[in-house]
């Protein structure tokens, strides 16, 4: 039996999923290896980052039996806003844009649920989608459809965007490499949704994390009334023991998009909620999390310096790498481009610099 291309897509798609899935199986058979991917890691500027949250018991801080709603805090989303306009020079983004919640992973689940409320039943994207988005697209049925031939940083890309709109998914950056997408793709992007009024999601889960320090990112050229944007800021300070996320969302579906969230995952908690502040407050200050950004930077560094890494595609955010470890491959269970929806680049895995036990089986 043949397949159609949307059936390729689709297949090309969910094989993250396996993938994700024989990483998990990997685990579990050879637990004395290092996971050199983890997504957990550790830094040193967690107390400087947590400030007096972490010096008296929460319930000093506020009422431990009444519900903290997060999404019905307007100090926290007028101060999202100014972080946007005042930090990093994004002057449309509003207080009526920025809906917050506990979670970028939450975010996801709703960002699809809402466009597939709103009637779409197909989704074009640009590899990656993050695992998670890839479930949900797959058990909401939809149609997939594939618009780039590889990752962003790889080499001859070539994009293919439908001529009737549609919705479409950017991941941005491509977290797993520390590179944001090209100038040029997101312009060439945002071109065609002005020709063809479509609708754009961005992964913006680890934006705002640039080694030069945080400025407007691309996607904000996309148009405002048809771009939905997720950020997240605990990923942006590298301390996910909080949950907190926020959608920058056209104002016309702010209160609908806000609806779903909160029946879909009622309030936060109020750890969380206080941290949201204390997290826009550091991000907003004069450093912000450059510091954490100058100690990736620092790591990387030592990996390729001292040989750990032989071969790398050179980062400009966040704190993963993308290279070839030169230690043997049956000491480490890893993710490999297959995780990611990329093609090529044998031997490359995403590296988490954060990562103690990674960073110290690669330099020993």
């Amino acid at each position: 039996m043949s397949t159609t291309p949307a059936d390729d897509d689709r297949e090309h798609l969910f094989s993250e999923l396996a993938a994700h899935d024989r990483l998990g199986e990997a685990l579990i058979e050879h637990p004395e290896r290092v996971f050199v991917s983890d997504w957990n890691g550790d830094h040193p500027f967690m107390e400087d980052f947590l400030g007096e949250l972490g010096e008296a018991p929460i319930g000093k801080w506020g009422s431990l039996g009444t519900y903290s709603r997060m999404d019905e805090d307007l100090g926290l989303s007028d101060a999202v806003a100014e972080l946007h306009v005042r930090r990093y020079g994004e002057p449309g983004v509003t207080a009526q844009r920025c809906v917050t919640g506990a979670g970028a992973t939450s975010f996801l689940t709703t960002l699809l649920m809402y466009q597939y409320l709103q009637g779409f039943r197909e989704i074009s994207y640009l590899p990656p989608v993050y695992y998670n988005a890839a479930w949900w697209i797959r058990r909401l049925g939809l149609g997939v459809r594939r618009v780039a031939t590889d990752v962003d940083f790889a080499s001859n890309v070539e994009l293919d965007l439908p001529d009737d709109g549609g919705l479409l998914w950017v991941t941005d950056p491509v977290w797993f490499a520390g590179l944001p997408v090209r100038s040029a793709t997101i312009d060439r992007i945002a071109e065609w949704q002005g020709r063809t009024g479509a609708t754009v999601i961005v992964d913006g889960t680890f934006q705002y994390m640039g080694w030069e320090g945080a400025t407007a990112e691309a996607a904000d050229r996309l148009d405002p009334d048809l771009t939905f944007r997720l950020v997240c800021p605990t990923k942006t300070l590298a301390m996910h023991g909080f949950r907190f996320a926020y959608a920058v969302v056209p104002e016309q579906h702010s209160a609908s998009f806000t609806e779903l969230h909160k029946r879909l995952h009622g309030p936060a908690g109020l750890a969380d909620r206080l941290f949201a502040h204390r997290a826009v407050e550091v991000l907003g200050s004069h450093s912000g999390a450059l510091p954490l950004m100058d100690f990736a930077r620092l790591r990387y560094r030592e990996l390729v310096d001292s040989g750990a890494v032989t071969e790398a595609v050179k980062p400009e955010t966040g704190f993963f790498l993308f290279g070839r470890p030169s230690v043997d491959a049956s000491e480490y269970v890893a993710m490999d481009a297959s995780c990611f929806g990329g093609q090529g680049y044998p031997g490359y895995v995403r590296i988490n610099l954060l990562n103690p036990a990674a960073v110290g089986l690669l330099t020993r």
